[in-house]
């Protein structure tokens, strides 16, 4: 199946933040969509150009909760910002004509809970959840 397709057959809200955004401001988006794992970060033409995951969000705002061991874990507690300096800029995204099977198990690798779709110039036009695929694939059986 198509990308394309899915996302016509099974729409899913891609919930978005601007890069200028804070790091409380995202946060509160994961809060208003308790079902969402992955905000992407998307300039002012509606082109993806990072990724944040709620793993990485909480770790950052929960850093005071966590003993210190490192310098690393210690200058996380400094946590400020934008999105910008905190996101993942390396998104791996789909095209529309893309089969979902081509690129699902580079996904599954780098434990993200949903699939971007991008047009040719990185537009976000949805996502595709994990967990709609696997729901999709229980009602098989």
């Amino acid at each position: 199946m198509k990308a394309s397709d899915w996302l016509a057959a099974h729409p899913a809200e891609a919930v978005t933040v601007s890069p200028e955004a804070s790091l409380p401001e995202a946060a509160a988006l994961f809060l208003e969509h308790p079902e969402v794992r992955d905000i992407y970060v998307v300039d002012a033409e509606g082109r993806v150009c990072g990724h944040l995951g709620f793993r990485r969000l909480a770790g950052l705002l929960l850093a005071h909760l966590r003993p210190t061991h490192s310098r690393r874990q210690l200058v996380e507690r400094v946590v400020g910002g934008s999105v910008r300096e905190h996101m993942d800029d390396h998104v791996l995204v789909m095209r529309p004509d893309e089969r979902i099977s081509e690129v699902f198990h580079h996904h599954m690798e780098r434990r993200v809970e949903a699939i971007p779709v991008v047009d040719g110039e990185r537009r976000l036009l949805g996502v595709i959840r994990i967990a709609d695929l696997l729901r999709k694939a229980i009602n098989r059986y």
